[in-house]
């Protein structure tokens, strides 16, 4: 399906996933990698980092075989209707749970740290109905909404980073390796799970006024970086490795260290704009990219399915099951399982856009 709501430019897609997918790496994923490699968890990401350069270099290389076509389109072209089926399935699987699990872990937050009175049904609903409308509205719209939200979401960022500097010891992040590579070794595919969300670009790139260029994939790549790294080491630097390992939201737990002066505190009301932010685009974006892989074009049509995801998962979100199973089940399948879906499906677009380039060779050259 065509964009249909005009082009966006490549620093409005980087504010989208910026918000998209600082709030898995910023929030979700800590209390993963703390569990996990404890005070060796900035070490953890850091690794990851070497070869997370080498897959941006192969996400590059499929942006510019697909030559700005949507992906549904290239892959129509390339290996046919059935193949393209196979292909985009496991992405629409993915940007689904992708939502799913913001959805549940915003509204487990939300419970927890300010409205235990109210149901949970009620939060929920309003997130998904406001999610849908920007999503039936366009990708042009969620841009916007991007563009106006993150400078404060990244000014608040800044605040509660500087504001606690007094209160952070460094050499806590020291020494390293106390239980060997192990740990390390477990919290990096936590780490990789974050970083690989990048691959939202895939999806983006054709309604983008410019072409996507490699310098631009990379400083992209070193936000996402270190918008795991600060929250994270500002964490343990805070409140030591055996503290922060035992928090829910180490993230939202610096917020309440922070004052400023003598008589303002208790700012971590700041970090509901934050996180909401995050959480809004987040859904939008993916309920909008699986409407577009599935090449809705009709309005009716595009409403009825968007609402039907909606609702699945509010549905999903209301079943009896704990926070800790909820833990549990991004720790043992869903991470892991995103990190193999998206490596192996890069991989197999890489193949699919090497072999389509020698074809379109070989036809130019018997021409």
């Amino acid at each position: 399906m065509r964009n249909q709501t005009g082009s966006i430019g490549f620093l409005q897609a980087v504010m989208m996933i910026m918000l998209s997918v600082g709030i898995t790496t910023h929030v979700t994923i800590i209390p993963l990698l703390l569990s996990k490699a404890g005070r060796d968890a900035w070490i953890s990401v850091l690794l990851v980092a070497i070869p997370f350069i080498g897959w941006l270099w192969l996400l590059f290389l499929i942006c510019r075989r697909m030559n700005r076509q949507s992906l549904s389109d290239w892959l129509e072209a390339t290996v046919g209707h059935v193949g393209s089926r196979l292909l985009l399935f496991p992405f629409m699987l993915l940007l689904y749970l992708m939502a799913f699990v913001n959805l549940t872990d915003t509204q487990t937050w939300t419970t927890v740290n300010y409205l235990p009175n109210t149901p949970e049904i009620v939060t929920g609903l309003v997130l998904v109905l406001l999610s849908v409308a920007a999503a039936y509205a366009g990708i042009h719209s969620i841009a916007i909404a991007s563009g106006l939200l993150l400078p404060f979401v990244v000014l608040f960022g800044f605040l509660v980073g500087f504001g606690n500097m007094p209160k952070k010891d460094y050499h806590l992040l020291l020494p390293l390796f106390q239980n060997g590579m192990t740990p390390v070794i477990n919290g990096m595919l936590y780490a990789a799970g974050g970083f690989l969300e990048i691959v939202l670009i895939l999806f983006l790139q054709h309604h983008l006024r410019t072409e996507t260029k490699f310098m631009y994939l990379l400083v992209l790549g070193g936000i996402i970086i270190i918008l795991t790294l600060s929250p994270l080491t500002g964490a343990i630097a805070e409140f030591g490795p055996v503290e922060a390992t035992k928090q829910r939201y180490p993230s939202y737990e610096q917020w309440r260290l922070l004052t400023m002066g003598r008589y303002i505190e208790n700012l971590e009301f700041l970090s509901i704009y934050q996180w909401l932010s995050g959480a809004f685009v987040r859904l939008s974006l993916c309920l909008f990219l699986v409407t577009e892989l599935l090449q809705i074009s009709k309005p009716k049509q595009r409403l009825g399915v968007l609402s039907f995801l909606g609702a699945s998962m509010l549905a999903l979100m209301s079943l009896p099951f704990s926070d800790m199973q909820f833990l549990t089940f991004l720790s043992r399948w869903y991470f892991p399982m995103s990190a193999i879906i998206v490596l192996v499906l890069t991989m197999v677009l890489a193949i699919v856009a090497l072999v389509a380039g020698k074809q379109q060779k070989g036809r130019h050259h018997e021409s």
